[in-house]
């Protein structure tokens, strides 16, 4: 019989008759449960301790409150040695349940906590899977720190915590302080100011791009951190650090260093045992957050930080700060490419990130090109024979992207060692231009390819305007002719890409105006001005539908500053200015009621030449009301990049304006006076705007600066023999006013020499202006015009 059994579980199946064949499974489990049937007690013993650990508590206050309440203990009536046992069996129940009440305010005490790391983690927008174990770190912290030192805890917050474990010598503190700093750089913390005074939490920020044996998740998130902070950095004070972000390009390391994954940290022994009672914290806290993910499905989530002290929108505050200066941080959607990407690419695209950002500096640029092999991998995609089919990949195109922005920003760079030499290296190599042409003319409609072509415009733009770049008039000529036709191409969307449902349509938006700030710079070169009217007339001639307000404000500014150009360089027709020109900027210049008295703001009248364009149109509604589109509003739900597009769109309407005041071949005094009679509501209405916008402008900024001088210079211009001065008195005064409160940025800009760019701010001088209109105020026969 004992053969016959092992030849049925273990024997061959040819040995057994069909009537003893058992299918395998059946086997399995004849065998699990003859082997676990003498663990069952034990498992019985093991759930039971389990039942009576969890309803313990419970168990004993019902059964004391049960004893409590039926008193049948026994007969102590004739027994006097039993006496006192109901007493003491009374005491003993009511210490049972005071002792059980205890554990339940303890048990709700604990939960409690969870709720708030959950609420926290949430308050602090950060992610599930690594959020509540990063707030429980923070809270023990903090609880150590009170029983060490109370007084130690003022100022803290999630941020300097995060700041602090960046010193941590622990590798796994050092990934948790980056994962919170790179999520509060995506939320527009500003996390900038707590690190720059810092020099070795930089220093090592830096030297962990170089770890190539260290945590891939940790080179990514510190790259992007780093990426943040490189346009306020100077190589030169961080030893090796070219040498470490070059590290990031290098296209060798995932084939020598493939058996790291993507999580995994490197931690001591010591490390790894962690504190059961901090276990068991994180354990119930994701507990919490499951059962609240339930209950909560379907509802949106908050939007609030406002528990992390410190924080703000950076780019209003860069924006204050710097006076329409482009903004160097990290974390618009373009340049986080870690939001998409993942693996090895990653490392390679917040390399070129950081590169691109490097540039501000000309030392920087020296430095990029002086070290060994890293000009030729951030050239290799321009320099490649077969680019444009290997962009097809879209891994690579975003590489080739992020490859042509450091071009561009090499290229574009003040004048710095090497410079010329990268330009003739670019010009002279037959690939590099046939790329760029090629680029600029596919026609696809791939966000992608629409952001190489926005580089392919910029890098030619640049070519084009470096004399030392000799680039060929034919290359020239076509570049102009594509931007033309991308420039006045009607694509219905958004013109300036703000719009985030559709990114095809936001992008074909940024080529517009990409071509356009292209054009804008090109024209200021008369031989190129003079080739643009004769190529497109409509620039110049029709104002009114370049300036309409289904036109993004972005794109009537550099529309602006082509007319402006055009005007400076071309003859104009001068009825053709007198008529159309002058009258519709003049209009948008009095267009805006951001500076105007309540009452005036609410009602305003359309003059008589609005009236005359409106019947013009076949839009019944345009007879009614023409909008006005040069409103500068300052509201709380505008954003920084909508107040700045403004003030450059109000600049661009008074330069313009004075370019055409003071070429006396496209109008003069008097027929400007006529224009402004004609579009006014009232006598003086133009001259109490310049006041209004000059009083506005008196903040220590160079566009202010650059607005305010170009209203005291059309202002001297306005002024007529024969008629009352009494407003001119007036914007006399608030000029008199710019001139104190703008007085030392001008002096810094004159000894710092900054006004060598495309905009000049520095002259004339404000004392100069105010001195001309204190001039002719005193003249009793000077008049004002409008």
């Amino acid at each position: 019989m004992e053969n016959l059994a092992r030849k049925a579980f273990t024997g061959p199946r040819e040995h057994l008759t069909p009537s003893w064949y058992l299918p395998r499974q059946v086997i399995q489990l004849v065998e699990v449960i003859i082997i676990q049937i003498p663990s069952l007690p034990a498992l019985v013993v093991v759930l039971m301790a389990g039942i009576l650990y969890k309803l313990g508590p419970v168990a004993c206050i019902v059964l004391s409150l049960w004893r409590l309440w039926q008193h049948d203990y026994c007969n102590t009536a004739c027994d006097d040695n039993k006496a006192n046992l109901v007493p003491a069996l009374n005491i003993f129940y009511c210490l049972v349940i005071g002792q059980g009440v205890l554990f339940f305010i303890w048990w709700l005490m604990d939960v409690s906590v969870m709720w708030v790391v959950v609420l926290f983690r949430e308050e602090s927008q950060l992610p599930e899977k690594w959020g509540s174990i990063t707030i429980s770190g923070y809270l023990y912290d903090t609880r150590a720190k009170c029983w060490r030192d109370p007084t130690s805890l003022d100022g803290s917050n999630l941020i300097n915590y995060a700041v602090d474990l960046v010193d941590s010598e622990s590798q796994k503190d050092y990934l948790s302080g980056a994962r919170m700093l790179d999520n509060f750089i995506k939320l527009e913390a500003d996390v900038r100011s707590l690190l720059l005074p810092c020099r070795p939490k930089i220093q090592k920020l830096i030297d962990t791009l170089g770890w190539r044996s260290s945590n891939r998740e940790l080179r990514e998130v510190v790259a992007r951190i780093v990426a943040y902070l490189a346009g306020d950095i100077h190589l030169s004070q961080f030893p090796g650090a070219i040498h470490c972000i070059s590290s990031l390009l290098d296209t060798t390391l995932p084939y020598w260093n493939n058996q790291q994954g993507p999580n995994h940290a490197t931690v001591s022994e010591s490390e790894k045992d962690a504190d059961s009672a901090r276990e068991r914290f994180i354990s119930l806290a994701k507990e919490i957050e499951e059962y609240r993910g339930r209950r909560v499905a379907g509802f949106p989530k908050k939007k609030s930080i406002s528990v992390l002290e410190g924080i703000e929108d950076n780019k209003v505050k860069k924006f204050r700060n710097q006076g329409g200066k482009i903004p160097q941080d990290g974390v618009d959607g373009s340049t986080h490419h870690g939001s998409k990407q993942d693996g090895w690419n990653e490392l390679i695209l917040q390399g070129l990130t950081i590169l691109e950002r490097l540039v501000f500096d000309q030392h920087n640029c020296n430095d990029i090109c002086n070290t060994p092999g890293l000009l030729p991998k951030i050239m290799a995609p321009l320099y490649s024979e077969t680019l444009i089919q290997d962009i097809n990949a879209n891994q690579w195109a975003d590489v080739v992207n992020g490859s042509l922005k450091v071009v561009h920003m090499l290229i574009r760079a003040p004048d710095w060692i090497g410079k010329s030499d990268l330009v003739h290296k670019i010009c002279s190599n037959d690939h590099a231009l046939s790329n760029l042409e090629r680029i600029l003319y596919q026609g696809k409609n791939d966000g992608t390819e629409l952001q190489m072509q926005m580089r392919a415009i910029e890098i030619l733009t640049e070519l084009a305007i470096d004399s030392s770049a000799n680039l060929s008039t034919e290359t020239k000529e076509n570049l102009i002719r594509k931007q033309l036709q991308i420039f006045l191409t009607d694509d219905e969307g958004d013109k300036d890409g703000l719009n985030k449902k559709n990114d095809d349509k936001g992008d074909k938006g940024k080529l517009r105006v990409t071509a356009g700030k292209s054009l804008a710079l090109l024209s200021k070169m008369e031989t190129i001005s003079k080739f643009i009217k004769n190529q497109q007339n409509s620039i110049a001639d029709c104002p009114n539908e370049i300036l309409d307000t289904k036109n993004d404000i972005t794109y009537r500014t550099v529309a602006l500053e082509i007319l402006e150009n055009l005007c400076t360089h071309c003859t104009l027709d001068k009825d053709y200015v007198k008529e159309t020109l002058l009258p519709k900027v003049l209009t948008e210049v009095l267009a805006s009621t951001r500076d105007l008295p309540k009452e005036q703001r609410e009602e305003r009248k359309m003059s008589a030449w609005e009236k005359g364009c409106a019947r013009r149109g076949n839009d019944e509604e345009k007879q009614l009301t023409i909008e006005r589109s040069g409103q500068i509003k300052k509201s709380p739900d505008k954003s920084s990049e909508e107040l700045k597009a403004e003030i450059e769109y109000r600049e661009a309407l008074l330069s313009l304006t004075f370019v055409m005041c003071e070429c006396d071949k496209l109008i003069s005094v008097d027929d400007f006076d006529d224009v402004v009679r004609k579009i006014s509501l009232e006598e003086g209405a133009f001259v109490g705007k310049l006041r209004a916008i000059v009083e506005e402008n008196c903040e220590d900024r160079a566009d202010c600066l650059r607005i305010v001088k170009l209203c005291g210079q059309i202002a001297v211009l306005m002024l007529q023999p024969g008629q009352d001065t009494v407003l001119l008195n007036e914007f006399l005064k608030s000029l008199e006013n710019a001139s104190k409160i703008l007085s030392n940025l001008e002096s810094c800009m004159l000894f710092a020499g900054t006004d060598c760019g495309v905009k000049k701010t520095a002259r004339p001088l404000l004392s100069d202006l105010v001195e001309k209109v204190r001039n002719l105020v005193g003249n009793e026969n000077v008049t004002v015009i409008g």
